[in-house]
């Protein structure tokens, strides 16, 4: 948030007259819960999950109103494992219309590569990186 006072001078008929205003302006970022889609099976670890849809925006503002938006995203975040996607503008735009909208897979892209844990396809369960095979129920990973 940035805020500046300008001082300007007028003389009118040999008077000086002073004028001051206190500007707040500012850029910022905001990221808002739109809402959640359940019974969703995880596309990176395969569980019953649900995705948490936000949205991510920068704004500019003069006294703590919004003017304009830029730089738009909208991310999902799943509850299982929490891996991030950014959803298709489009499909976020309608969910965030209408909360009933279905998210397909083929609507996300998957924001983070790096997992500490890789999942087991047999039991579902997380597994360091470094195992080769399942401890839980011997499964080749």
């Amino acid at each position: 948030m940035n805020g500046y006072i300008i001082n300007i001078r007028y003389q009118q008929m040999g008077r000086v007259i002073y004028m001051f205003f206190f500007a707040i302006f500012g850029i910022q970022d905001k990221n808002k819960h739109i809402g959640n889609c359940n019974n969703i099976v995880c596309p990176s670890c395969g569980r019953l999950s649900m995705y948490e849809v936000y949205k991510y925006y920068k704004y500019f503002h003069i006294f703590f109103l919004p003017i304009f938006k830029w730089d738009v995203r909208y991310i999902v975040k799943t509850s299982c494992c929490g891996c991030l996607y950014e959803l298709d503008p489009l499909v976020g735009k309608e969910f965030e219309k209408n909360p009933s909208t279905e998210i397909r897979e083929e609507n996300l892209q998957r924001i983070d590569r790096y997992s500490p844990f890789k999942y087991c396809s047999n039991c579902r369960t997380e597994v360091p990186v470094e195992y080769s095979y399942c401890p839980y129920c011997g499964e080749r990973l």
